[in-house]
């Protein structure tokens, strides 16, 4: 995917995010917290910040919104992966942008000595086709050298929404959702199947209340489409029955073409998940001939871990005295 192809989609993925709808679907069906009753969605509002990162860039990806939690205001920072590995140091991130959130907020809104800062809950939504290895606490991400410095280790965790978990027939099972509907259409395999999400979802939307999400929908589809058919003659759709018409008439080269791009897709999956489980039994044979038995623990790690943190340890393996030095 190139840089300028995935910027436009991404920018289209926000797109959608701008509407409340979009985000009251995410809290409700992906991340359906026990405290759903304490939250009141009518006073979902987004939450225009004015900070930056350290790179001098603001955000364009994230998406913050707040709303009323009991008394006080929740606020929901959503931060959108387009990647097709997930980012290991994300906690760090998060960590990172929520700091950045709470300045923006004590300089806005004139806090004061005494008062209290609002909670945040961070959502990251991943889509790529590979699982995220990445701690989602950042504690995962901070050697612990002693028990006595655990006092100062920061305590943040992440929701992470990983799109390739949801199962295929959730759109169907739970139409109202509409953040359902953008997964499975972001998961299509074929152009058949992208015409039958985008049908369902036309029918979900056809009424006058829903122009602008249908638009959101359209214009994010049309990006999409680009990106997985490589056609950059693709317009820019306004509404879904455009989307669909254009998919109906093209049906019979695009088919043949997302084949061919699914099974070279497929062949690279495949090479890369044959070289990381060779890299684990490698290293598994290793800590077996200098330590002996492998526990439950240390299998558990090997086979989260990545091919090049596996590639990591079997090259300190023997510098490392002890097991636990070596996947510390």
């Amino acid at each position: 995917m190139s840089t300028k192809k995935s910027m436009k989609h991404d920018t289209g993925y926000k797109l959608l995010f701008s509407h409340p709808r979009l985000v009251e679907d995410l809290i409700t069906g992906f991340v359906h917290p026990d405290w759903l009753d304490a939250i009141d969605f009518k006073t979902l509002e987004p939450y225009k910040s004015s900070f930056v990162t350290d790179d001098l860039r603001q955000r364009h990806d994230d998406s913050i919104w707040r709303l009323k939690f009991k008394d006080t205001w929740l606020y929901l920072y959503l931060l959108l992966e387009f990647q097709s590995s997930d980012d290991y140091f994300m906690a760090n991130r998060v960590m990172t942008y929520m700091g950045l959130l709470y300045q923006d907020i004590i300089r806005s809104q004139s806090l004061k000595k005494g008062d209290k800062l609002p909670p945040v809950m961070p959502i990251v939504i991943y889509n790529g086709s590979s699982d995220w290895t990445g701690p989602v606490a950042i504690d995962g991400l901070i050697d612990s050298v002693h028990p006595a410095l655990s006092a100062y280790t920061p305590r943040l965790s992440y929701f992470l929404l990983q799109e390739k978990d949801t199962p295929k027939d959730y759109s169907q099972k739970h139409p109202n959702n509409l953040v359902g509907h953008l997964i499975a259409m972001e998961h299509c395999r074929t152009p058949d199947d992208m015409r039958a999400c985008v049908q369902r979802l036309h029918q979900q939307l056809k009424t006058p209340q829903y122009q602008d999400i249908r638009r959101s929908f359209a214009i994010w589809l049309s990006r999409l489409l680009r990106v997985k058919l490589k056609q950059d003659s693709i317009p820019e759709y306004q509404e879904l029955n455009e989307v669909d018409a254009m998919l109906a008439e093209q049906m019979t080269d695009w088919t043949l073409q997302w084949k061919n791009e699914g099974m070279k897709e497929g062949e690279k999956i495949g090479e890369k998940r044959g070289v990381r489980k060779e890299a684990a039994h490698l290293l598994s044979m290793q800590i077996r001939l200098k330590y002996g038995d492998l526990p439950a623990w240390a299998e558990q790690r090997i086979q989260q871990a990545d091919t090049r943190q596996l590639e990591k340890w079997a090259g300190r393996i023997f510098a490392a005295d002890t097991l636990d030095a070596l996947l510390q």
